[in-house]
């Protein structure tokens, strides 16, 4: 899929088997940003996998990671950049720049084997929900001083990097998080009054779109969409 910000989806006898997207943070972004895994297993994995294999088989065989931690790693990152995806048709209106071609493995090797229709309709429906929020990828958050809600420490180290430079998907990557994951609790955040945003380009935006309402999804597009990939072996 073309456009802003595009992506790939990978489907395997007509199921999901990945999904990827540049806006999204990627498998080893994840692992190495979150302090799950050191940057050097991360690159020695992908290194001895190679030709053909999969960095998370490595990981697994040398006992880095287990099996249900791996598999929700390759989910999330799937499902994130279905997020991607689903965004940037509701925002676009249309579904332009989308081709098919014969079947390659993902990057990362790993197979999730998912209901595309499923997958893709939680999607779509997360993606409404978000879009009803004046939140971007692009914001840039400040704390509003202190807060009595009480957070993790890992809560507590990206709230310490919420100031006023650092944009949502900045801290998305930063941090290894999926990235609507972080729009959906920067929402939350704002509304609990813990943070604001605060970059002025995109407050002129806001200003400038006000008017601007979302409408429901085009169910004949989705439909178009979700026939073709069915029937894509």
């Amino acid at each position: 899929m073309g456009g802003d910000p595009g992506g790939i989806i990978y489907l395997s006898g007509g199921r999901l088997a990945f999904a990827e997207s540049e806006v999204v943070p990627d498998l080893g972004s994840r692992l190495v940003n979150s302090r799950r895994l050191r940057v050097d297993q991360w690159r020695l994995a992908q290194r001895d996998s190679y030709p053909g294999g999969s960095a998370g088989d490595m990981l697994l065989r040398r006992g880095l990671l287990d099996e249900i931690e791996w598999h929700a790693l390759v989910r999330s990152a799937a499902l994130d950049a279905l997020l991607a995806l689903a965004s940037q048709m509701i925002r676009a209106r249309a579904a332009a720049g989308i081709s098919f071609v014969p079947y390659r493995a993902p990057t990362n090797g790993s197979i999730l084997g998912m209901d595309i229709g499923r997958a893709w309709d939680h999607a779509w429906h997360e993606a409404v929900r978000l879009a009803g929020y004046d939140v971007a990828p692009d914001a840039r958050l400040r704390l509003r001083g202190r807060t009595r809600l009480v957070f993790g420490r890992e809560a507590a180290a990206v709230l310490g990097q919420m100031d006023g430079r650092a944009t949502i998907r900045e801290l998305a990557w930063r941090n290894g998080l999926a990235l609507f994951a972080m729009m959906d609790w920067a929402v939350r955040l704002i509304q609990d009054g813990v943070c604001a945003i605060t970059s002025p380009g995109y407050a002129a935006a806001r200003q400038q779109n006000a008017a601007v309402q979302w409408t429901q999804p085009d169910l004949s597009l989705l439909g178009r969409v979700l026939t073709k990939l069915r029937q894509l072996d």
